[in-house]
């Protein structure tokens, strides 16, 4: 039991809305989450739905997707360990806006909404977090819409990899790498391309010196393209 708890702490600490709390803050957190499992393709929160419960990733990878008018799903953002989903609807009382599924087998904290509200109004910097992580999400609805006004591949893809980076990139020396792993198919469907245009760019920024993948099929970005792209 304590071993799963430990394991928790270690995902909080790397979450951007928990990581300022102390170990008793968030082993309190920890009291209040209900562990569950689900398997690759499963989709466990749907777009005009009611939601109770704020989802944290320990392991794994889900999908946030939108399907519109001509049925096509449009995905809006890709999380791993760390992050989390749902607080919108908890918080403005709403349905959800999204479609979560997930990408392989992951395991999920899930927070009821009484406990969520309990642990926003007794813990403050767990609230500036949540205010914080909002804000940034605001920026990244906004680099969405302007990604999507784009005709252009390389600007749009430009600006997907600008946010990821923002939120997966981890400095290694004068370049960054990013902690999350995507898929050519993946960014075409967050950046509404196809998978051959995705493929094309990517080698020629490859071939120009801009990124490359690295041994484990992170891209490591360098410094000519974060001169071009600019990051926050």
């Amino acid at each position: 039991m304590e071993r799963d708890a430990n394991m928790l702490i270690g995902v909080l600490r790397h979450s951007h809305v928990f990581s300022h709390l102390s170990e008793d803050e968030l082993r309190l957190v920890i009291s209040k989450v209900h562990i569950r499992e689900y398997d690759k393709n499963a989709r466990f929160m749907h777009e005009g739905d009611s939601n109770n419960f704020m989802y944290l990733i320990i392991y794994g990878r889900v999908k946030i997707s939108l399907v519109n008018s001509e049925g096509k799903e449009m995905i809006l953002a890709i999380r791993q360990s760390g992050d989390y989903f749902g607080e919108m609807s908890l918080i403005d009382g709403k349905t959800n806006s999204a479609t979560v599924c997930a990408m392989e087998k992951t395991m999920i904290a899930v927070i009821f909404k009484e406990d969520f509200c309990v642990l926003l109004h007794s813990q403050p910097k767990l609230l500036l977090g949540m205010l914080r992580e909002l804000c940034f999400r605001l920026r990244e609805a906004n680099e969405i819409i302007e990604r999507l006004s784009y005709n252009k591949a390389p600007q749009k893809l430009g600006l997907l990899f600008k946010n990821y980076i923002n939120r997966y990139g981890k400095k290694d020396n004068d370049s960054i790498v990013l902690t999350i792993k995507l898929t050519h198919q993946e960014i075409a469907d967050m950046s509404g391309l196809v998978r051959e245009t995705v493929t094309a760019t990517i080698n020629q920024w490859k071939n120009d010196g801009y990124l490359i993948t690295n041994g484990d099929g992170l891209f490591c970005f360098y410094p000519s393209f974060l001169e071009k792209f600019p990051v926050l």
